[in-house]
């Protein structure tokens, strides 16, 4: 975990981010649960949903809002290509 949490610091701050991680004590794997360990409502939560091109094989992420659902016509038409969920082992090694 400690590599990806190096790796997201360091892209935060080349984009000029001033960021602060925190390490939750209890899962955070949905929406919901991010919202209960941080004390605020599943709208404030930011959900990342990655997804490959069913063509090209490139990742795509996508940052919604926790209470909101990702419409998948859309998000193809804006990378021009139909979509499907990333492989997770593909997503870390990128």
């Amino acid at each position: 975990m400690a590599g990806s949490i190096d790796r997201m610091t360091k892209a935060a701050a080349e984009a000029g981010l001033d960021i602060e991680i925190r390490r939750m004590g209890a899962s955070t794997r949905t929406a919901e649960e991010a919202a209960a360990q941080c004390g605020c409502t599943v709208a404030q939560i930011v959900k990342s949903l990655v997804f490959q091109g069913q063509a090209s094989g490139k990742l795509f992420l996508f940052l919604v809002s926790g209470s909101n659902q990702l419409d998948l016509a859309k998000a193809a038409a804006l990378t021009g290509e139909p979509l499907e969920r990333a492989d997770p082992r593909q997503i870390r090694d990128e």
